[in-house]
């Protein structure tokens, strides 16, 4: 939780145009304390939070999730810690606005950073029926907004492994997915884009890798601050495993993911191949 309590009071400070030395007086301490808290490198207190947030500016929503991430008890040892819906999302848009590489593997669904907003639309819909329009079409900008982190001036290195299921679950109508697919295949041109499909039959692999199954989606992400972090999404939140040992496990598995996976052309080509039998359904 430290991660990502230094990481949305560093982005308060810059927001507000402040540097760590306005925010080590208003506080009281030294720059390297400031430097430490944006780091996750030490604990804050709450109290030091909620002065940080009033010399900020943050508004009320900001706030509160600083103020959530700073009441969070500190676990003993290293394991895993869990978000519940909505609150995992707006600490994964912070971490993956910061990242410099993003390893992300998808099976069922187009992953949501290379959605378009119909497609979108009807998942956050499925996945939140007693939303009301306006929160629905708020969950859909702030989705469709991570797509800057693509074409900004410092984007990331994006390296995508998406199951070929992905591809011909309908989601919405046909015209959905032609426009989907199409999409999918703009961005996978991107030169810090690495688009790769995973086929229904794989070749075969040194290491059997065309047989290895992943069970669930997952991100790693590459922070300045922090190395490699991974994202675990699941039907009841999230996990941010903490442990080296498992981290490297799904860096692992995300190699193995990829050895299987076809190369960037061949991806392209299936791609096409699919949204065009989109065409014959109309």
């Amino acid at each position: 939780m430290l991660i990502q309590l230094g990481i949305l009071l560093r982005r308060l400070r810059e927001d507000a145009d402040l540097n760590a030395s306005d925010a080590a007086e208003h506080l009281g301490c030294s720059t390297a304390k400031i430097s430490k808290m944006e780091n996750g490198k030490q604990a804050i207190k709450s109290d030091e939070v909620s002065a940080l947030l009033e010399r900020y500016g943050a508004d009320d929503s900001q706030a509160a999730e600083a103020l959530r991430l700073a009441a969070v008890p500190k676990p003993r040892k290293k394991g895993n810690y869990r978000d519940s819906v909505p609150d995992w999302f707006r600490r994964f848009l912070v971490m993956e606005s910061e990242a410099t590489e993003l390893s992300i593997y998808e099976s069922e669904i187009v992953t949501g950073l290379l959605q378009t907003e119909d497609y979108a639309r009807v998942l956050l819909r499925a996945g939140y029926p007693l939303a009301s329009t306006q929160e629905l079409e708020q969950q859909v900008k702030t989705r469709m907004n991570r797509k800057a982190v693509l074409t900004k001036e410092d984007a990331p290195k994006v390296s995508v492994v998406l199951q070929e299921t992905a591809l011909h679950r309908v989601i919405g109508d046909d015209a959905i997915m032609r426009q989907q697919l199409t999409h999918l295949n703009e961005l996978s041109e991107l030169p810090n884009v690495s688009f790769h499909v995973l086929p229904f039959r794989p070749n075969s692999t040194p290491n059997h890798d065309e047989a290895y199954i992943a069970k669930a989606a997952f991100v790693l992400l590459r922070l300045d601050s922090t190395g490699v972090m991974a994202y675990v999404e699941d039907v009841a939140g999230a996990t941010y495993p903490e442990e080296n040992s498992v981290i490297q496990t799904y860096a692992t598995a995300y190699q193995r993911l990829r050895n299987a996976a076809l190369p960037e052309d061949e991806s392209r080509d299936l791609v096409d191949r699919v949204k065009r039998e989109y065409y014959q359904h109309r």
